[in-house]
């Protein structure tokens, strides 16, 4: 009686020790997939903020261009010899500055995507 006891006992203890495996391994898969899923998203969020970095340094640049444009207009338009190019200069660097600003503007799109994969190639 005390052998068939102890041999149910075992089996019951191994069908338990199997049972907590094969969840431990679960549960190791499942972890495996959330860390890759999190780096996936990590390089996707990196390579949107990069883009979004160098999109904002070229508006910047072209407004920083446009506006120096204007005031050169500006400038001009208060000397007598170079009158006539003042208001050709203050109009050009306008839209210069604008497009800058259009393109700052534009570049904070990809901040707003940086939290979501690229697309699948």
């Amino acid at each position: 009686m005390a052998g068939k006891f102890l041999l149910f006992f075992t089996l019951v203890l191994f069908g338990c020790f199997a049972q907590l495996q094969a969840q431990s391994s679960q549960q190791i898969d499942s972890l495996k997939r959330e860390v890759l899923n999190l780096k996936v998203d990590l390089e996707a969020t990196q390579a949107n903020l990069r883009l979004s970095h160098k999109r904002f340094k070229r508006g910047i640049f072209t407004s920083a261009i446009g506006y120096t444009i204007v005031i050169a207009g500006g400038i001009l338009l208060g000397t007598d010899n170079l009158n006539e190019w003042g208001q050709p200069l203050i109009f050009a660097g306008g839209v210069v500055g604008f497009t800058g600003a259009i393109m700052l503007y534009n570049s904070n799109k990809y901040i707003g995507l940086a939290g979501t994969p690229p697309p699948e190639r």
